[in-house]
């Protein structure tokens, strides 16, 4: 009898095995890693998008209006801290001054206008009033004293029919006050977002009589517009030459410090300093957290003007950028003839 023939099976080995185990876990290492990669890759790419979009439209919206600031304004060429109906808002009538001052028109028949609806800055006593100017800021010094955040507010005459920062209709001729402001942002899900606001004063229903300014302005002291969300510093200088032809940049609380001293010299009183221009600052973030070691916070300085900040937030890897502007003044060169 023919007994069957049995030909031996041929395998992988075990060594074989496990090499080829090694092969294929470097490989799926490798696709995750690419993968991973480009998800962090996309998400700090949105990121960059997002701070563009904020700070190409959001802050050129701005400068537009703030570079209409004393706009109509031709009889005060010297733009100070009593320019009346136009400029740079730092001073405002009370009851025991209604002269010399920026700010001439009451708030309603009786009231004037408070403080924290002028501009403000470092140093100035913050409100409690809801919507009025606190300082919010989320940004500290490299020291890590934490830093507030400043507030402008502009005036003129609209020079044609148009639309203030909160969308109201605006006859030509009618004063138009807007502030710029830092507040919560309570349609954002994080507790601590900021955002860059406007606050437009009430306009008039019917064109204004030529020449004629009101004496009341009301509606200021909302929250106004949110003009760029996710805004976490919001700083401003004001560019200023004084009598003798020299050039300094001011703190909005500094100006005003070296306005009355100059009108105090003696024997002969100076003229304030006359503003030129305006240099704004904001510090805009991503909306989520890019979560790319790139984007380290606890190491990431920021030069806003003549301040260097970082973020009081740490432990989050958003992105930030930010973007500085210098707007000149209407009719700020000029001289009375």
């Amino acid at each position: 009898m023919n007994r069957p023939s049995f030909k031996p099976q041929k395998g992988f080995t075990l060594i074989e095995l496990m090499v080829a185990l090694v092969l294929g876990l470097i490989l799926v290492a490798a696709a995750t890693q690419l993968f991973t990669g480009g998800i962090l890759s996309s998400q700090l790419q949105r990121a960059n998008a997002e701070i563009q979009d904020s700070g190409v439209f959001g802050v050129d919206y701005m400068l537009r209006d703030i570079r209409l600031a004393n706009v109509g304004n031709s009889t005060n060429l010297e733009i100070n801290d009593q320019t009346a109906y136009g400029g740079i808002v730092l001073t405002g009538s009370t009851a025991t001054n209604t002269s010399n001052v920026n700010f001439v028109p009451k708030v309603s028949a009786t009231d004037y206008i408070d403080s924290a609806l002028l501009s403000r800055g470092s140093g100035d006593a913050v409100s409690t009033t809801d919507n009025y100017w606190k300082g919010l800021s989320n940004v500290k010094n490299t020291a890590g004293t934490a830093q507030i955040s400043d507030q402008l507010t502009i005036q003129f005459v609209a020079p044609s029919q148009m639309f203030n920062c909160e969308g109201q209709t605006v006859y030509a001729g009618d004063l138009v006050v807007q502030r710029y402001f830092l507040r919560r942002d309570a349609n954002s899900t994080g507790t601590n977002d900021l955002a860059l606001a406007c606050d437009a004063n009430t306009p008039a229903t019917t064109a204004a009589a030529a020449s004629a300014q009101p004496t009341a302005v009301t509606g200021l002291g909302t929250a106004g517009q949110i003009i760029i969300p996710r805004v976490d510093h919001f700083h401003v200088l004001l560019k200023a030459r004084n009598e003798d032809g020299n050039l300094s940049y001011y703190t909005i609380p500094q100006y005003r410090t070296a306005a009355i001293a100059a009108r105090a010299t003696t024997p002969t009183a100076k003229k304030a300093p006359r503003i030129l221009a305006i240099q704004a600052s904001v510090l805009i973030r991503s909306t989520n957290n890019a979560k790319n070691t790139v984007v380290d916070p606890t190491q990431a300085t920021y030069v806003m003007l003549d301040t260097t900040v970082k973020a009081t937030d740490t432990s989050n890897r958003f992105l930030r950028r930010v973007y500085n502007s210098t707007v000149a003044l209407r009719n700020a060169m000029g001289e009375n003839l």
